[in-house]
């Protein structure tokens, strides 16, 4: 085991053990025996945490959340050459756009999940905490642990203006939303049409209706490529959250497989899609362009962590997006997460946050995010 993970135990060790679990009780002497040596104290050695090798910086322009805190989780260290990043320690900062706060824990840890981030008093203000799933050695079983850091004074969650979210579901031919407003009123906004059209380049079997389900739409287009064999793809899509009764976002996925089941094939690429009630518009968040021009950008400026792998494989194209963290509790913001590249060991997925008044959007630096929420 290398000094790294000892001393990572070692923390681990420490914080579990001050979570109050009570000391064992010492055995008596036996009779007859011979009094033991006064035991002798010794000194633990102190751990001093390693200078981060990232530090989050302000989004820019000015780009910030107000009163809607972020955690993020962070590769406290990262590769510098071939290979992307090490997973080896993590740690949560939280953010509202400007301001960073963190990081938590102090010493890196293994933090296999950022399970949920909420607010907590601390005497006359607030702190903010985030519930994580740790693994403190490979293979070791998970301990759920909660850090925390204080707010800036003054900083809090603050009370929300009533903020009705529309409800929103799939019309029955599948090609369109229906809304039903706060005021009972229910309208269909078409979804555009080259979501449901056929490539036209392929050779075409077979399209099957889109069928309305539990988990959304369902859509088959069978397309020949040999004489006994072609291609299936399936069509998703889904709302997956309302905001401040003006908008909605969904969800839209592409798979393709073999016919008759064979093995290979999978996502094929992925959208996210805002429905402005107001402009009865349907429209794609951003555009795959600028969200490279983004990564790109903010990768030769440090500010996340990404580095050049190597040349031989592609960097990460970030097409496949979808929502993890949701709508903020306003309406205003959408947290929503992008894949890697499918080799799963070149660059970095990125959870992203937009502003949905003018679907501005920006890459936070790390691959796990959460609203911080209302304490428990």
């Amino acid at each position: 085991m290398s000094g790294r993970w000892k001393a990572v135990g070692l923390v681990v060790g420490l914080l579990l053990g001050a979570c109050g679990a009570p000391a064992e009780p010492s055995p008596g002497p036996r009779p007859g025996a011979s009094p033991s040596p006064a035991p002798t104290r010794t000194r633990l050695p102190t751990l001093t945490p390693a200078p981060l090798a990232f530090r989050p910086q302000p989004l820019p322009e000015g780009f910030r959340t107000g009163d809607h805190w972020l955690a993020v989780r962070v590769v406290r260290e990262f590769a510098k050459e071939r290979t992307a990043y090490t997973a080896d320690t993590y740690a949560i900062w939280f953010t509202d756009g400007q301001r960073w706060l963190g990081p938590v824990p102090e010493v890196g840890l293994y933090i296999t999940r950022l399970e949920r981030a909420f607010w907590r008093r601390a005497g006359d203000g607030w702190e903010l905490c985030a519930r994580v799933a740790v693994q403190p050695t490979l293979g070791a079983r998970e301990a759920p642990m909660v850090f925390c850091t204080p707010a800036p004074s003054g900083v809090g969650p603050k009370k929300e203006a009533s903020s009705a979210s529309p409800e929103a579901s799939p019309c029955p031919d599948g090609r369109s939303l229906c809304v039903k407003r706060s005021d009972g009123t229910v309208r269909s906004l078409p979804l555009p049409a080259e979501l449901f059209r056929p490539d036209p380049s392929q050779k075409i079997e077979e399209i099957s209706p889109p069928e309305v389900g539990t988990e959304g739409v369902r859509m088959e287009i069978r397309y020949r490529t040999t004489e006994r064999g072609g291609i299936v793809e399936t069509r998703v899509w889904k709302p997956v959250c309302g905001a401040r009764d003006r908008w909605v976002v969904l969800d839209f996925a592409v798979y393709r497989h073999p016919w008759g089941g064979a093995a290979g094939g999978g996502l094929e690429h992925s959208e996210l899609y805002i429905a402005d009630l107001s402009a009865e518009t349907v429209r794609p968040l951003g555009a795959i362009e600028a969200r490279g021009q983004l990564v790109d950008a903010f990768r030769a400026e440090g500010r996340i962590p990404f580095v050049r792998g190597d040349e031989r494989f592609p960097m990460p194209n970030h097409l496949l997006p979808y929502v993890e963290g949701g709508c903020s509790s306003d309406g205003s913001f959408l947290l929503f997460d992008t894949e890697a590249d499918g080799s799963g060991m070149l660059g970095f997925p990125l959870s992203w946050v937009a502003r949905l008044e003018d679907r501005v959007i920006y890459p936070l630096p790390g691959d796990q995010a959460q609203w911080v929420e209302k304490s428990p």
